[in-house]
């Protein structure tokens, strides 16, 4: 009993390790998604670039000045908090919707700035 509990075990193992060895990257479709976002977003017209920063400027406490396209939220200052109310504050300025899937990976405020463009 002893034996046969033993080999499945390592059965099991096998075909954990044997996953873990082949799996490569995500499906070609989740791949294909990934790319599709980026062809939507567009470069962020100076109208909308501004008025983001005022937004993100209010919500941090910060000079306009200082919110440019390299900053990012958290070198202006912000911590989680200050960040879901900076994407609540823009998608109610902008009247768009900013899903979390789509802003957790924008890395500066011209990443924020494209995105908001592309929902305008």
């Amino acid at each position: 009993m002893a034996a046969r509990r033993a080999s499945g075990f390592l059965l099991l193992l096998a075909l954990v390790f044997l996953r873990a060895v082949t799996f490569v990257s995500p499906a070609p479709s989740a791949r294909a998604q990934r790319s599709v976002a980026v062809f939507l977003q567009a470069t962020a017209t100076d109208d909308t670039a501004s008025k983001v920063a005022d937004v993100i400027a209010e919500q941090l406490g910060v000079e306009a000045g200082k919110v440019t396209r390299e900053a990012t939220l958290t070198e202006l200052g912000a911590d989680s908090l200050d960040i879901v109310e900076s994407v609540m504050a823009l998608e109610e300025a902008f009247d768009v919707e900013l899903p979390d899937e789509e802003t957790t990976s924008l890395k500066n405020c011209g990443d924020v700035m494209d995105l908001i463009q592309s929902k305008l």
